[in-house]
């Protein structure tokens, strides 16, 4: 195993979790398996416990500077958290369905359906950023009310830190639910998916947005360790190994918020998502041709 290489991979990977409020799963777990050839069940459970040093660190700075909407985050919790095994179940099954013939190559029905995920989720979000990144309309402070914002079903409360009022508190759990089975299954902590629908779902500033992930990351990554461990999914060496360079990186992302406009945010994010789904794109190939 390349030690440095993933040392290596955990800095840069730590560095975009600061900065965009994601844990880097998104990059990190497809890496994994295009980059090292690691099977894709422990390239998650890897890619999850190696987040939870990341997404802390990344918390520690983000509150430091005063980001994050703590009642979205715990509205979130207990159904990101049951979705998390639920995830967790359907990546066991779909790995237990061995593999299928396309153009005469076997290629296991887990990294077909996982990868396909990633790009669809990848390019869905980056053309999204990349749009608004373009318009380059609204300072990190500015707040609209988008249209998740609007939805008035079941108990509602006010988001002071953004601030937002009478905010449907169901839509909400229904969303970390969501955010949960995803985690489990790709071993991302859901902020890459989270993000957008901060942004542009219910208006948050980017920077808020940034704040407000990181505390979902921290719980649905130990809550995914934990499930994957049982199932023997988790090298503590590797995690360590990406660990190193992470935790550090992780905070000078945070603080890099500070110093890059929101338009330029958006489009250096778009462009790492085309990019993350370019590696997978190569590793269907070189499987199938």
């Amino acid at each position: 195993m390349q030690w440095t290489e993933l040392a290596a991979l955990g800095l840069g990977v730590g560095f975009l979790a600061g900065m965009f409020g994601v844990g880097g799963g998104f990059l990190l777990t497809p890496l994994l398996t295009v980059l090292f050839g690691l099977p894709l069940p422990i390239a998650v459970g890897a890619g999850l416990c190696q987040m939870i040093g990341t997404a802390v660190a990344a918390l520690l700075r983000h509150r430091r500077l005063g980001h994050g909407e703590p009642r979205f985050d715990l509205l979130m919790l207990p159904g990101a958290l049951l979705g998390v095994e639920a995830g967790a179940r359907l990546l066991a099954h779909l790995e237990s369905l061995g593999t299928v013939s396309i153009a005469g190559r076997p290629i296991a029905v887990v990294n077909l359906v996982a990868e396909a995920s990633y790009a669809v989720l990848l390019l869905a979000v980056a053309a999204l950023f990349w749009r608004e990144g373009r318009r380059g309309f609204e300072p990190l402070e500015y707040v609209r009310s988008g249209p998740l914002a609007r939805i008035r079903l079941g108990p509602r409360v006010d988001l002071p830190h953004v601030p937002l009022r009478g905010v449907s508190a169901l839509v909400i759990a229904y969303l970390g639910l969501a955010l949960g089975v995803v985690s489990g299954l790709l071993g991302i902590g859901g902020g890459v998916a989270l993000m957008p629908v901060l942004v542009y779902g219910y208006g948050f500033p980017l920077r808020q947005a940034a704040g407000t992930g990181i505390i979902l990351l921290v719980a649905t990554a130990t809550m995914g360790t934990f499930v994957h461990a049982l199932r023997g999914h988790v090298p503590l060496e590797l995690a360590a190994a990406l660990l190193l360079g992470s935790t550090l990186s992780a905070q000078l992302g945070a603080i890099a918020t500070r110093r890059v406009s929101a338009r330029k945010l958006r489009r250096l994010f778009a462009l790492v998502l085309v990019a993350t789904v370019a590696a997978i794109g190569w590793d269907l190939w070189r499987r199938l041709g």
